[in-house]
């Protein structure tokens, strides 16, 4: 909103985080139609304590470290909704138009891999396929040392490539990936 011709502390805020915020949103979530909800309390909880930020400078790391800690707790609840729902996970989340019907298909048999795994495991891994980021990357997202993210990187591809085995179309697509992460 701008106000006799100026723009509010709020818009720069915005402007300054938003692009943080929503490629991690994308990230972890992709076209869910959860997005806009998750987006629009991650940008309050922001508003509410980013004066408690002392240096400027960190306002990024900081806006992704409660992007992150909010994509955490979201997984947390869909998780408990689907085991005191008796219901599968609907398909109102995926997309409503596609024409790679191959790549949607192992794209959600992959997406329903990745939430059986742990979200302390979850996350890490989905940074490293999606977003290539580096152990070092990952540690400092996630608020883990370095040791932690690579330990957790490996339990993450464990237990993924055993849940895979089960999956052929996506063992295909996997089999250079099982070195160790590397910084």
């Amino acid at each position: 909103m701008v106000v006799g011709g100026q723009t509010t502390h709020a818009e720069v805020l915005y402007a300054r985080l938003s692009p943080v915020v929503n490629r991690l949103i994308w990230t972890f979530l992709g076209p869910d139609s959860e997005c806009d909800d998750i987006a629009h309390d991650i940008f309050v909880k922001i508003l509410r304590s980013a004066s408690s930020v002392k240096q400027s400078d960190r306002l990024e790391d900081w806006a992704a470290r409660v992007t992150m800690n909010t994509i955490k707790n979201e997984f947390r609840r869909r998780k408990l909704r689907r085991f005191v729902s008796l219901h599968a996970t609907t398909e109102s989340n995926t997309p409503r138009c596609h024409v790679d019907f191959e790549g949607r298909e192992l794209l959600m048999r992959t997406q329903a891999l990745l939430e059986r795994l742990p979200t302390t495991e979850r996350i890490p891994l989905t940074l490293q396929l999606l977003r290539q980021a580096s152990v070092a990357e990952i540690a400092h997202l996630c608020g883990y040392s370095t040791r932690t993210a690579k330990r957790r990187l490996k339990s993450a591809k464990a237990r993924f490539l055993k849940l895979a085995q089960s999956e052929p179309t996506i063992l295909a697509r996997l089999a250079p990936w099982g070195e160790e992460p590397s910084d």
